[in-house]
């Protein structure tokens, strides 16, 4: 199963070409996408509503991007996979 940094990567490096800065929420979008049926059956195991795990979600995967290397933020909050990475 992926995991949300693999479906970042992917869609930065499919749609960006991995040289056009992108929003964080375009971003999360293709995460929540392919992961939410997942997340789903997570929110229904601990008997939460499905907006709670989405906002925890939200949080993780902005805290992942900013302390993996692979990613790059810029002074407007956009994001991009770094230079070189493949």
């Amino acid at each position: 199963m992926k995991t949300m940094l693999d479906v970042a990567i992917e869609f930065l490096l499919e749609k960006s070409g991995g040289s056009q800065y992108m929003e964080f929420n375009t971003i999360f979008d293709e995460v929540e996408a392919q992961l939410k049926s997942k997340w789903e059956k997570e929110a229904a195991q601990k008997e939460l509503e499905y907006s709670k795990i989405r906002q925890n979600k939200i949080g993780e995967l902005y805290r992942l991007l900013t302390v993996d290397s692979r990613f790059e933020r810029n002074n407007q909050g956009l994001w991009i996979t770094r230079e070189g990475f493949e």
